[in-house]
């Protein structure tokens, strides 16, 4: 998972450059949002599959 080597370094970036660590969590806020969005998007509704018998199969 990429996200899982970004993250701390930019964290670490942003702490390191700015010394307060509200920057930092922004930017998880905005990464949170970003995750949820694609997942929205990207999964759609989930639905129950239902199974039809085969012919000849034993139930």
């Amino acid at each position: 998972n990429i996200s899982g080597i970004v993250t701390p370094i930019a964290i670490g970036y942003i702490v390191g450059t700015t010394g307060s660590f509200n920057g930092a969590l922004i930017y998880v806020g905005v990464h949170a949002l970003v995750a949820i969005i694609s997942y929205l998007v990207l999964v759609g509704d989930i639905k129950r599959i239902e199974l039809k018998p085969v012919a000849g199969q034993l139930s």
